[in-house]
């Protein structure tokens, strides 16, 4: 018997409509895992935000944890098999010891938090990738580091999703050079990408699906995984405001939309030709990505293209 065929390929409205559990199944039946990259940006304006809708909102960190935690259980909830969210690199150590312990401070909750042990009892792994045991040597950060280990060996034996937080993973080429010299010398051969990228995170990892971005479009932090072909994604909003319907909407738009097949361009009737070349006209100079600097807050905010419609 063949693989099973994956189910087929829901209309957005019907996808927006459809329990989590049913999206989440029409995901597992196809046959390669969605592997998500989603860096974490844009949490102290998110907060300052919060702060003014809530003013008893609970401190920072604890409100940061928690909310981070709420949305690694949804995106789970929907079929994701794996998460990279990078979130800590050499910039934050330019800031000086007391901000670095106290950003990473929220390491330290992680298994205290209701939701994350919540999904830890379900099968969730969760795994630290980076050279951070070496940008963390100084004493002051122990604490830090042994909080990474414990959480690692106490999530090891989970059979669920995979939660892979990225910490100084800006600048992996020493480490992956060092991790082929000892699998040379251990194997007697060069690794395979498939080896060397488990060597690398410790287990292994499919090839990143998409990443989802804040603001400026970018991706950094995901060594060895992407391979060019990963849809690329940009909120406008901080990242902790990601909530379902817009999470419903990327998967579509990954899993459905940027899927179709190359279009024939001998057989577009004159209407589609007409109306293609409108769509040009419209957007002709504009440029995805471009931004200025808000002068009341210092902030780069993109500026948006003009509405245009499609041409199809």
């Amino acid at each position: 018997m063949g693989a099973p065929s994956t189910p087929q390929p829901p209309g957005l409205p019907e996808w927006l409509r459809w329990p989590v559990g049913e999206v989440a199944r029409w995901i597992s039946a196809r046959q390669e895992p969605v592997v998500m990259g989603w860096p974490y940006n844009g949490t102290r304006r998110w907060y300052l935000l919060r702060r003014r809708r809530d003013p008893d909102a609970r401190d920072y960190l604890t409100t940061l944890i928690r909310r981070q935690a709420e949305q690694y259980r949804m995106v789970f909830a929907h079929g994701v098999s794996a998460v990279l969210a990078p979130s800590f690199g050499a910039e934050t150590l330019k800031r000086g010891p007391a901000y670095t312990e106290y950003a990473l401070g929220g390491l330290l909750q992680l298994a205290d938090d209701a939701v994350y042990r919540e999904m830890f009892a379900g099968g969730v792994r969760l795994r630290f990738y980076g050279d951070y045991e070496a940008a963390l040597g100084a004493p002051r950060y122990r604490r830090v580091l042994d909080a990474c280990r414990e959480i690692t060996e106490a999530t090891a034996s989970g059979d669920g999703p995979l939660l892979l937080v990225g910490l100084f993973a800006d600048d992996p080429y020493p480490t992956i050079a060092r991790l082929s010299v000892e699998f040379f010398e251990r194997e007697g051969r060069t690794p395979g990408r498939r080896e060397l990228v488990e060597a690398y995170y410790g287990v292994p990892v499919p090839d990143l699906s998409l990443y989802v971005g804040f603001a400026q479009p970018e991706m950094f932090d995901v060594p060895l995984v992407a391979t060019g072909l990963e849809h690329l994604y940009v909120t406008l909003n901080p990242s902790p405001d990601l909530g379902e319907e817009q999470l419903r909407r990327v998967l579509h738009d990954h899993l459905v939309a940027r899927r179709t097949p190359p279009v024939d361009y001998g057989t577009l009737t004159r209407e589609a030709k007409t109306g293609l070349a409108g769509y040009y006209e419209r957007v002709a100079g504009e440029t995805l990505g471009i931004g200025r600097v808000d002068p009341s807050t210092g902030l780069w905010l993109p500026v948006l293209p003009r509405p245009a419609e499609s041409g199809e």
